[in-house]
C-alpha cells in the first residue's frame, strides 16, 4: 500500500466522522424568561422577579433600577417579587425585559447569555465567558 493510498483511507475515515449538513442545529439552551405580573390597583406586582434575575445571573437590584428608569416608577423588592408603583401590563414589562437582556445580558459578539457585569475604574463592562469579548455598557 502506497503512502497516497494510506492518505486517502485516513481522509475517508476523517470525513465519516464529520456531521452531515442535514443534521439539526444545536438545541437552543437559553430561553428568554418572561415576567409573570399582575396589576393590583395602581401598582404592578412581578411575581417571579428574582427568578428571572437568577436566570440572567444578574443582581436583582440592577434589574430593579433599570425597570424603575424605564417605567418612571419606584419599585420595592419584596422577597422574590417586585412591586412597581405604577400600573403596567405584562406585555410592556416583557418588552422591557427583552430590551434589558439585549443590552445587559446577551453578548454582542457571540449572542450568548454567558456574560457577567464588571466595574472597571467606575465604568460598567460586560465580559463574555463564552467568547472572551468585553465592552463598556451604559451606567444605570
Amino acid at each position: 500500500m502506497t503512502t497516497e493510498d494510506e492518505y486517502k483511507k485516513l481522509l475517508e475515515r476523517a470525513r465519516e466522522g464529520l456531521p452531515s449538513k442535514t443534521e439539526p442545529a444545536e438545541e437552543v439552551r437559553f430561553e428568554m424568561p418572561k415576567f409573570e405580573s399582575f396589576i393590583e390597583g395602581s401598582q404592578t406586582l412581578i411575581k417571579n422577579f428574582t427568578d428571572v434575575a437568577r436566570k440572567f445571573e444578574r443582581d436583582p437590584a440592577h434589574m430593579q433600577k433599570y425597570l424603575a428608569l424605564e417605567t418612571g416608577a419606584r419599585g420595592e423588592l419584596e422577597a422574590h417579587r417586585l412591586r412597581l408603583n405604577t400600573a403596567k401590563n405584562n406585555a410592556f414589562l416583557n418588552q422591557k425585559l427583552e430590551t434589558y437582556a439585549n443590552e445587559f445580558v446577551i453578548c454582542k459578539e457571540c449572542k450568548k447569555p454567558d456574560t457577567e457585569l464588571r466595574m472597571v475604574d467606575g465604568v460598567p463592562w460586560i465580559k463574555c465567558r463564552a467568547c472572551s469579548a468585553k465592552y463598556p455598557i451604559r451606567k444605570i
